[in-house]
């Protein structure tokens, strides 16, 4: 890391490890899990993450890195999905920028590498949408891709919803349909191709809305 942490946030990110080896002991196939990270608007949400990210894939002074693990940044804007890369590349002495990928609509492939940080929103992933869709020059949709991942390495595979800054809608329709696409990593489509993801990480300043999304899973929080 290019900065230090404060004691606050060194204990957080111990936490978190803590509670990742937990869901990974009681993983299984029908049992996926979720851990809900909750801190206050400016509390350096973003630099804990990239202190995680960093210390999964290269090790720390208590783990081994695991330079095969890949994650999801999953929030509802381009913006803050830009936004979040340029802080991860900036804070991190570690992850190389050409692994900071934005998933946009010409992005096609089988699963997602190893290694890597993927950056994808909730106005790509619309029915609509190029992603979702097969054709001529795509032969995976974004949730076979997402599917194939987890099924390939469930115990590598991080999927974080940012919650922490929700953008503004337009209209109650528009928060809704974005909440609706990121029940599907939680809960799964089976009309889209796409199982639950085997770890979720919510990343929030305010629980509340990150337990309203989460309702009804079946997965282990």
């Amino acid at each position: 890391m290019r900065v230090t942490l404060f004691p606050f946030q060194e204990t957080a990110l111990a936490e978190l490890h803590e509670k990742i080896n937990k869901a990974h002991l009681m993983w299984s196939e029908k049992d996926p899990q979720v851990i809900s990270f909750s801190a206050p608007t400016g509390s350096g949400k973003t630099i804990i993450m990239t202190a995680l990210f960093e210390e999964i894939l290269y090790g720390g002074s208590d783990n081994i890195g695991d330079p095969n693990s890949v994650f999801v940044w999953l929030s509802d804007s381009p913006e803050l999905n830009e936004q979040t890369r340029l802080k991860i590349e900036s804070k991190s002495d570690k992850i190389r920028v050409w692994d900071l990928v934005t998933v946009d609509s010409n992005f096609d492939a089988e699963y997602l590498e190893g290694g890597r940080i993927y950056f994808i929103n909730t106005q790509k992933l619309g029915s609509d949408k190029l992603l979702t869709t097969k054709s001529d020059t795509r032969q995976y949709t974004i949730w076979e891709t997402l599917t194939n991942t987890a099924k390939r390495i469930p115990k590598q595979f991080y999927v974080v919803i940012d919650e922490a800054h929700r953008g503004t809608y337009t209209s109650a329709q528009a928060e809704n349909k974005a909440q609706s696409i990121m029940q599907k990593f939680i809960k799964g489509s089976e009309e889209d191709g796409l199982c639950i993801m085997p770890l979720v990480i919510g990343v929030t300043a305010t629980p509340q809305r990150f337990d309203n999304l989460i309702a009804g899973t079946t997965s282990t929080i």
